[in-house]
C-alpha cells in the first residue's frame, strides 16, 4: 500500500529535518555558548558517528518488534529532542538530546522500508522504497531551509520548533493511520549476524562510511564558510540550503531512472 510507503516518507521527514536541520544554525549556536565552529559541529558529527558505530546492531536489536511500535518510539525521541533544544539548554545537554534520537535513525529507516513493502508486489518494491526516502529530498528543499530562515527572523531556538512541529505531524501519522505490525517470522539473531560478515555488506558499508564522513566533514563547515568567506547572513545561506535540496531532488530523480536501466 502506497499509504504505508507515505507515512514511512513524512516520518523520514520529520529525522532529516532534525538531522540536517542544525546545519544553518551553527555559527549561531558556537556564539551562543561561545564555542568555536569545531565544537559546534559535535552536534553533527557526534550523530552520524553514533549511526556509524550503533546502526547495524541496533536495527538487530528491534527487529524482533512491532514495526509500528518501533516507529513510533524512534520519531517520539526525535521529538524530545527538538522540544529540549528549542529551550536552549546547557551544550552538554544539547549534545546528548542530540545523540539519543541517532541510535534508533537506522531502526526507523529499516522498519519504514520494510513497512512501505510489506504487502507489495515485488515489481513495485523499489517504487515504494523510493517513495519513503523522498522524505530527505523534501526536507533539503522544505523545512530545512525553512528553519535556517526562520532563526534568521526570529532566533536559532526557532529552527528546533520547526523539527518538533514536523515530529509531531509525523507521530500523528504513525499512530493513527498505521495498524499495528508485528513480526510474524522473528530471525534468529545468530542467523542475521552472518550478513556482518559478507563481502558485498563489507564493502559497501566501507563505502557508505567515507562517503557519508565527507557528508559530515563539510556540513559541519557549510554554513560558517558562507558566513565568513563569502558574507553570507543566514537568510541568505537558507536560500542556498534550498538550493542544494532543490539539485539533491533533481539528482535523485536522475539516479532512480539510470537504476531502472541497468
Amino acid at each position: 500500500m502506497k499509504k504505508f510507503a507515505y507515512i514511512g516518507c513524512l516520518g523520514f521527514l520529520a529525522v532529516i529535518t532534525t538531522e540536517f536541520g542544525v546545519i544553518g544554525i551553527l555559527p549561531q549556536i558556537a556564539e551562543h555558548y561561545q564555542i568555536s565552529i569545531d565544537k559546534a559541529g559535535y552536534l553533527l558529527s557526534a550523530f552520524a558517528l553514533i549511526i556509524a558505530l550503533t546502526g547495524p546492531f541496533m536495527t538487530l536489536l528491534m527487529s524482533g518488534f512491532d514495526r509500528k511500535k518501533v516507529m513510533f518510539a524512534a520519531i517520539f525521541m526525535f521529538l524530545i529532542t527538538g522540544v529540549v533544544s528549542s529551550f536552549s539548554p546547557p551544550f552538554w545537554l544539547l549534545m546528548l538530546v542530540r545523540i539519543l534520537p541517532a541510535f534508533l535513525q537506522p531502526v526507523y529507516i529499516a522498519s519504514a522500508l520494510s513497512v512501505a513493502v510489506s504487502n507489495a508486489d515485488k515489481k513495485h518494491s523499489n517504487e515504494l522504497m523510493g517513495i519513503v526516502f523522498s522524505g530527505v529530498a523534501l526536507a533539503m528543499v522544505t523545512t530545512v531551509p525553512f528553519a535556517t530562515w526562520l532563526s534568521s527572523v526570529w532566533s536559532w531556538e526557532s529552527s528546533f520548533i520547526v523539527q518538533s512541529v514536523v515530529s509531531v505531524i509525523a507521530l500523528a501519522g504513525i499512530y493513527f493511520l498505521l495498524p499495528p505490525m508485528p513480526v510474524k517470522e522473528k530471525k534468529s539473531y545468530g542467523s542475521q549476524l552472518k550478513i556482518l560478515a559478507q563481502p558485498t555488506f563489507i564493502i559497501s558499508t566501507l563505502m557508505n562510511f567515507f562517503m557519508i564522513t565527507a557528508w559530515f566533514s563539510t556540513y559541519s563547515y557549510f554554513a560558517d564558510y558562507l558566513n565568513k568567506a563569502k558574507g553570507m547572513d543566514s537568510t541568505m545561506i537558507s536560500y542556498m540550503l534550498f538550493l542544494f535540496g532543490i539539485i539533491g531532488v533533481f539528482s535523485n530523480w536522475i539516479s532512480g531512472k539510470m537504476l531502472n536501466k541497468i
